[in-house]
């Protein structure tokens, strides 16, 4: 199974652990604001697990010697963001999430899911390409010996496998 080599970077210097950050904190400081009252409670409770649940996610994927592994994390972190989506779209039709404040939560959510998407996609590409040699160069590094490539960040052509 393809291993990552060991001088990759560390999660939160990744764009997409950035995001997932980001939005982590968005959902707890919006998930602080509702007041559902005692019947409802429960929900406040699964959405904090589930941005927590998707963070460590992808922080445990990410660390992991094998890079199929850390696909798994990254699906994992998606799954965790489909409940976050439906917790919020319930909410959003029940009234208690509403306007500006829905409006940013939702357009953070489809950047998050639209990166880690991204994200597992040029992982998965990357693990085809050699699904049993060992990963020789970090996923920051500007070129590999096969010239395969992930990028984290477009703009510095950032993470690549070899």
């Amino acid at each position: 199974m393809a291993m990552w080599h060991w001088e990759r970077r560390k999660v939160y210097e990744l764009n997409a652990w950035q995001k997932v950050d980001e939005f982590s904190t968005l959902l707890h400081n919006v998930c602080r604001a509702l007041d559902l009252g005692r019947d409802k409670e429960w929900l406040i409770y699964l959405l904090n697990q589930a941005g927590q649940l998707m963070r460590a996610a992808v922080e445990e994927g990410w660390n992991r010697a094998h890079l199929a592994e850390c696909l798994v994390g990254i699906s994992e972190a998606l799954t965790f963001l489909a409940l976050i989506d439906y917790y919020l779209l319930f909410l959003r039709h029940a009234g208690y999430l509403i306007g500006e404040r829905a409006d940013e939560v939702d357009g953070k959510l489809s950047e998050l899911q639209d990166e880690l998407a991204s994200l597992a996609g040029r992982l998965r590409e990357a693990l085809r390409a050699s699904p049993e040699d060992s990963l020789s160069a970090s996923l920051w590094h500007q070129t590999s010996s096969r010239g395969d490539v992930i990028s984290d960040d477009d703009s510095s052509g950032g993470l690549f496998v070899c």
